[in-house]
């Protein structure tokens, strides 16, 4: 472990860890945990939470995994040495969420090798300044790991629903729905066709599938595309115009405009290794 630290409600640990032998990973806890992926090789990665479905490729560094308070969360991976961190909150922390007004931070929607710039880039100097034992750091530690947990409150807190609204998908619809888009990323995928999958209507399936995925079928999709679009850059030596047609874009250009609305970069800067360095 490269550093650890806590505060009401929050810990943190940043972590070195050699997965050249195949590794298998748990979660089965009370508080929610964030995961990201700082940096280092994965050659393969199967992640899943339960009742949201699963994920079956490598991350790029920047990925996020958002593990809900009482989901279980199972994985296995193996690759080289690997550095990541961990945000462990408990769903009794309170928020600021305006003048005098604090609430906790109690329902979060699952998320699997999720894209959230801020929420990378916060964990990450949080890590660093985790390292240090000055009281300015300390300070500005202080001060993140709480706009950490107005970020998460605002963007990804799960809203309660009155009983007429439908719920969530199965979690074998939801396993369903995540494999069969996974699967098919380089082809057309149809709302139609999702929704004959999830055996219910379009309508249903958008409502239903936001629920579960805390995100339409379209920018989920979209995500995927991106993730995998990422991990091809860092990983294969393929020109841009093959990966972005093996990823279901349709053109070069087509994910160059994705890509750059995601992350601020270009594919090309992204593999010209314009990111933040990892952590050591």
């Amino acid at each position: 472990m490269l550093a650890q630290a806590h505060w009401p409600g929050v810990e943190l640990l940043l972590c070195k860890e050699d997965i050249r032998q195949r590794t298998l990973w748990a979660i089965d806890e009370p508080r929610h945990t964030v995961i990201v992926h700082l940096g280092g090789s994965m050659r393969e990665l199967d992640t899943e939470i339960d009742g949201v479905g699963a994920t079956h490729m490598p991350p790029s560094p920047g990925d996020i995994w958002l593990v809900p308070a009482g989901k279980r969360y199972a994985s296995q991976a193996s690759g080289q040495v690997i550095t990541y961190a961990e945000l462990r909150i408990s769903p009794a922390a309170n928020v600021d969420t305006g003048v005098d007004r604090r609430a906790p931070i109690d329902a979060l929607m699952p998320r699997l090798c999720h894209r959230d710039e801020f929420l990378h880039y916060s964990v990450a100097r949080l890590g660093r300044l985790s390292q240090q034992d000055d009281d300015l750091s300390t300070m500005m530690a202080e001060r993140l790991q709480l706009l950490l947990l107005q970020h998460l409150y605002a963007a990804y807190r799960l809203p309660a629903l009155p009983p007429s609204v439908p719920t969530a998908l199965a979690p074998a619809v939801a396993r369903r729905l995540s494999d069969h888009i996974e699967s098919a990323l380089a082809q057309r995928i149809a709302l139609a066709d999702l929704a004959t999958l999830a055996g219910m209507s379009v309508h249903q399936l958008l409502i239903a599938f936001r629920r579960t995925f805390g995100t339409t079928p379209t920018q989920y999709i979209l995500a995927q595309r991106l993730r995998r679009a990422r991990w091809y850059l860092l990983n294969r030596n393929d020109d841009i115009t093959g990966i972005a047609l093996a990823c279901g874009f349709a053109s070069h250009s087509h994910l160059s405009a994705a890509f750059k609305r995601d992350t601020g970069i270009t594919p090309r800067q992204f593999r010209e290794g314009l990111r933040m360095r990892p952590l050591d």
